[in-house]
């Protein structure tokens, strides 16, 4: 069974919507733990197409903002604890704390540490909810964007004798510029974090 063929099953029976949900309970989860989520979005995209994007963007900010409280109200001192340990993370926090919401809306971009220890680490900080919650929708947009196409893409190309040539060219040549241009923009964004890093090392020195 193609991939149209079964998402065309899905909508027949109403289940898309269901669907959906799940993808995004799918990405919630993932935010609290270490499901990788651009290999989820990936599947995403190729399953649901683009309809993947707001759902995959908008489940990912509801469990980084979670994981964000947790830290902040429940496991603080635990962090804290680990923070200090590694002296990095703390440097992390203390660049957030001077520069704000711009800096961590770049660290979405290209963040020196995994995204779900972000999520617990950023609760460190003194940054308030609602920028936090701003700079994680706007910072994961365009690599969710990215990798949902890119499996979009991927179900043009498994479905190719339903299409256009000119169409399958384009949408998967699309697909590789978009993944293209996040690498190179991560590249370049996290030799900025890197000298802001440094920056605040050297203030705190």
């Amino acid at each position: 069974m193609s991939v149209n063929a079964f998402t065309s099953l899905l909508v027949e029976h109403g289940l898309q919507e269901r669907g959906l949900f799940s993808l995004g309970v799918l990405f919630f989860i993932g935010a609290l733990t270490f499901i990788p989520r651009t290999a989820t979005c990936i599947v995403g995209g190729l399953v649901f197409g683009l309809a993947a994007f707001p759902v995959a963007l908008i489940g990912s900010t509801l469990g980084a903002v979670t994981r964000f409280l947790l830290s902040r109200y429940a496991f603080r001192s635990l962090f804290w604890t680990m923070a200090r340990k590694r002296p990095r993370l703390q440097l992390i926090v203390d660049a957030i704390d001077a520069e704000g919401w711009r800096l961590l809306g770049l660290l979405r971009l290209a963040s020196p540490v995994p995204g779900t220890v972000s999520n617990y680490l950023f609760g460190l900080t003194s940054m308030q909810v609602v920028p936090y919650t701003a700079a994680t929708l706007f910072g994961s947009a365009p690599q969710v964007l990215a990798f949902v196409y890119l499996g979009a893409a991927g179900r043009v190309a498994l479905d190719a004798h339903s299409v256009s040539t000119a169409k399958l060219v384009f949408t998967i040549a699309g697909g590789a510029l978009s993944v293209a241009a996040v690498w190179i923009i991560t590249r370049r964004v996290k030799s900025l974090v890197a000298i802001r890093i440094a920056r605040q090392a050297k203030l705190g020195a």
